[in-house]
């Protein structure tokens, strides 16, 4: 057998190949990050695998989050078997190895060899995701990190706001309304408002509200603007326009993400909708890291893939009883499961029981109680996936 180490990078990639005898088949090479490199890697594997008389070669890589996935698409393709490796393992079989503090990225494709070399019972190869999965996890992911950043301005815009107009921040049910958001855009600051005409400021609170907002809201606004405290610099009213633009953008751009995640959902895992507290956007999360389900042995794998299983600590004859989650595997589906769970125990009365027997008799705190709900939810929706049913509450 032949393996073949691969230390990923963004635009080289390092190589160590050796035998099943730990012969060095190959002394480390570097081949560049697009297809001219791939071929190179293909030629001299071939050559090695002629040459050796061997037939059996098993690839292994470190998942980068983003380098790995066109050569490891490329291997694949090609009919190789190529494993993704958790970085964590690879580096802790360096340190096992040497107490010298050294890091190459031929020490860290020869780390990876040694791992397969090492772990040869358990190589899982990978397998091309279904097309809808992936284009869940990338769409999900996508529209993550777009929220995480509409957050973020909604956040400058209020600081702005509570700067310039601070009386501003109760008018509305929400500073971030349509309505509240038009106002903002054209007057920004308070001097304008006082300025402004009251028939031209009732028309836009009446057009932005569909009539539901008229000429006593537009004289109290400004009213309020005449007597506020705020600093009504001008260089103010640019960052809260621009801080408003941006806020529509985000939301623009979300909404495009979730139009194109619904349709998805709807024909191919719309049972999972019917879990209390998973609603399209959780459910995009859920299914596109999880992946295909059958990867993982049992709950416990699917458990750990998502960093909630029980850290372990035992020295002598301590044991540790109370311990957190290992917090290692999937952030967004941790999160997914952690909003998820925070909803459920309100819609379920199964796991509302539950939830308050954690609470009231085994007087857990709320995040610990929250954490078992949690788990217990993961093994719904791993039965559910697997399986593919509907969610019947008990």
């Amino acid at each position: 057998m032949i393996f073949v180490g691969i230390d990923v990078a963004s635009t080289k990639h390092d190589i160590f190949i050796m035998s099943y005898h730990g012969e060095i088949l190959v002394k480390g090479f570097t081949i560049l990050n697009n297809l001219m490199g791939y071929k190179k890697l293909q030629h001299i594997i071939l050559n090695v695998m002629e040459s050796s008389v061997d037939s059996k070669v098993r690839i292994g890589l470190e998942s980068t989050g983003l380098y790995h996935l066109n050569i490891m698409n490329f291997l694949t393709s090609e009919g190789f078997l190529v494993q993704e490796i958790n970085p964590l393992l690879t580096s802790m079989a360096v340190k096992a190895n040497s107490l010298r503090k050294t890091k190459t990225d031929q020490i860290d494709a020869k780390a990876i060899c040694m791992f397969l070399f090492q772990n040869q019972t358990n190589f899982k190869p990978y397998t091309p995701k279904l097309y809808n999965t992936e284009a869940l996890k990338s769409l999900a992911r996508y529209r993550f990190s777009l929220v995480h950043d509409l957050s973020q301005v909604k956040v400058k815009l209020y600081t702005l706001v509570a700067r310039t107009f601070p009386e501003y921040l109760g008018f509305f049910s929400s500073l971030y309304i349509k309505t509240s958001l038009n106002l903002l855009h054209k007057y920004a600051i308070p001097s304008n408002l006082v300025s402004a005409r009251i028939d031209g400021l009732t028309n836009l609170l009446l057009k932005s509200s569909k009539g539901k907002i008229g000429k006593l809201k537009a004289l109290k606004i400004r009213e309020l603007a005449a007597e506020s405290i705020g600093d009504t610099s001008a260089f103010y009213a640019v960052q809260i326009r621009s801080s408003i633009d941006l806020i529509r953008n985000y939301q623009s751009q979300i909404a495009l993400i979730e139009s194109d995640i619904k349709p998805i959902i709807d024909a191919h895992f719309k049972f999972i909708l019917s879990v209390p507290g998973v609603g399209y956007n959780m459910a995009a999360i859920i299914i596109g890291e999880i992946g295909d389900i059958h990867q993982f042995k049992s709950f416990d794998a699917l458990l750990a893939f998502a960093g909630m299983d029980p850290v372990v600590y035992q020295s002598g004859n301590y044991n540790a009883a109370n311990t957190r989650p290992s917090k290692r595997g999937s952030k967004y589906l941790r999160w997914a499961i952690h909003r998820a769970s925070m909803i459920i125990v309100l819609r379920d009365n199964k796991f509302a029981m539950y939830f308050h027997k954690k609470v009231e008799i085994d007087k857990k705190h709320y995040y610990v109680a929250l954490g078992h709900v949690g788990k217990k939810l993961l093994r719904v929706l791993y039965s559910i996936i697997k399986y593919r049913q509907v969610y019947v509450s008990q």
